[in-house]
Order: C-alpha cells, then sequence, then structure tokens
C-alpha cells in the first residue's frame, strides 16, 4: 500500500488502500493459471511490474512479544527464513487471524519499508526474502529479486 494510505488508516481507522503489487499479483497468477510456459512473454512483463512496484509501496508486517519480526522458517530444521508482509490493511487482517493461529504470542503490526527489508537482508545472512500475503496470494520474492 501507499504511505499515504496508512496514514490515513491510522487517523480514520479506513480500511481503504489499493496495492498495485496485490494487482501484479492477482493478474500474473492469472496468466500462470492459463499458460503452461513460464517464459511467456505476458508473465515476463508481470514479473518485471511486479520487481518495479515492490519499492514503491510500504508494508504490514507481523511482530511478537519479544518483539521480533514473526519467521517462517524455510524448514523445520533450518534457521533460514522469510517474513510474512501484507500489502494492505484487510490482507494484514486476514492474515493476522490464521497467522496468529500458528503461534502462541501476541502478534502486532508494524509498518515496514523496503528500506527496511533491505537492511535486515544487509544484517542477517539467515534472512531470504519475504512472503507476500501468505494467506492469500502466497507470493515470495528471495533477496536476489528485492533490488540492490
Amino acid at each position: 500500500m501507499r504511505m499515504k494510505d496508512y496514514e490515513t488508516y491510522k487517523e480514520s481507522g479506513d480500511k481503504i488502500g489499493k496495492s498495485k503489487l496485490k494487482d501484479f499479483i492477482n493478474t500474473y497468477a492469472e496468466i500462470t493459471k492459463k499458460i503452461k510456459n513460464e517464459s511467456s512473454i505476458e508473465l515476463d512483463v508481470m514479473k518485471e511490474n511486479i520487481k518495479e512496484t515492490y519499492p514503491t509501496e510500504v508494508y504490514l508486517t507481523l511482530i511478537d512479544e519479544k518483539p521480533e519480526l514473526v519467521r517462517f522458517n524455510v524448514t523445520e530444521r533450518s534457521k533460514d527464513y522469510f517474513i510474512p508482509v501484507f500489502t494492505d490493511i484487510k490482507e494484514f487482517d486476514d492474515g493476522c487471524e490464521k497467522i496468529s493461529k500458528l503461534f502462541l504470542d501476541k502478534l502486532e503490526m508494524k509498518l515496514i519499508t523496503p528500506e527496511d527489508i533491505k537492511k535486515l537482508a544487509s544484517e542477517d545472512d539467515k534472512f531470504k526474502g519475504i512472503i507476500i500475503n501468505p494467506h492469500s496470494q502466497n507470493f515470495s520474492i528471495d533477496l536476489d529479486n528485492l533490488g540492490d
């Protein structure tokens, strides 16, 4: 979502805000359902739109009582992890409800920017990327695609 939309939400509680990234991911998913070849030109265009849009929005994520970011480990034994992020308030509310069932701690909202994510990537070699709207779109972006 855009920062302006998040500020409006904080002031008025309105659950507004359209995420371009969310729309691009939906279109990407629709295209992949229709085609078999992942190197389709239409799919490549959507991948580029996703990559370009990611740094223009802000995201919501979850912190626990410690307070630490909620992490999804790559495997049960691995220390490598992704963090869940949400593109808007509605996605956050729906996702938080589902994810909180997996954690015993009380979870709270945290605003996170692409710069925050880059900083995390530079400070923690166990961090492998983000999972966008894991409960609905479940779209992952690894460090290679998060930009420099």
